[in-house]
């Protein structure tokens, strides 16, 4: 885990910085896996307002780099809606870095805190919708790939996604 770092839960105010986070990756990261059409549709569905119903739920947490008061990433979790397993599983709806901040373990730090989350609420397994360029990531983390899926972006625009899973 990453030293200098604080992770919170998001507030209205990191609204700007979640939203920069959010649409920087996608250009940077997401670009190695994805074409630029689809790029731009994601990124083009992307606005500040949508964030604010999974804040004011505290389902956003964020990773803030000490001293700097600077939000350097951002974590989504919910409660899946189907279930996995017979128990409780929670989803991670979005799990983004900003792609210029140069903090090793970030991402890492955030992913830890989502399962301590969901510990919290009784889960037995953390489900994640990877994009492409983050399956060896969600790996490293413990994740185990199941199926390949899609992600409806636009009429014309549909993401290939990879279906993760761990167990707590």
């Amino acid at each position: 885990m990453v030293d200098d770092l604080t992770i919170r839960i998001a507030t209205e105010i990191d609204v700007e910085n979640i939203y920069k986070i959010h649409t920087e990756a996608i250009r940077k990261k997401c670009s190695t896996h994805y074409g630029t059409e689809d790029v731009n549709v994601w990124v083009a569905r992307q606005n500040q307002a949508k964030y604010l119903p999974f804040i004011a739920a505290n389902e956003i947490i964020v990773a803030e780099k000490d001293g700097l008061g600077k939000v350097v990433g951002f974590g989504h979790l919910t409660l899946e809606d189907s279930q996995e397993s017979d128990g409780k599983s929670m989803q991670i709806r979005g799990l983004f870095v900003d792609p210029d901040c140069g903090v090793k373990g970030v991402g890492s730090a955030l992913v830890k805190e989502l399962e301590r989350r969901a510990r919290e609420c009784n889960a037995d397994c953390v489900i994640v919708q990877s994009s492409l360029n983050a399956v060896e990531f969600y790996r490293k983390c413990g994740f185990i790939a199941q199926e390949i899926t899609t992600h409806q972006m636009s009429e014309q625009s549909c993401l290939q996604c990879q279906k993760m899973i761990k167990k707590l």
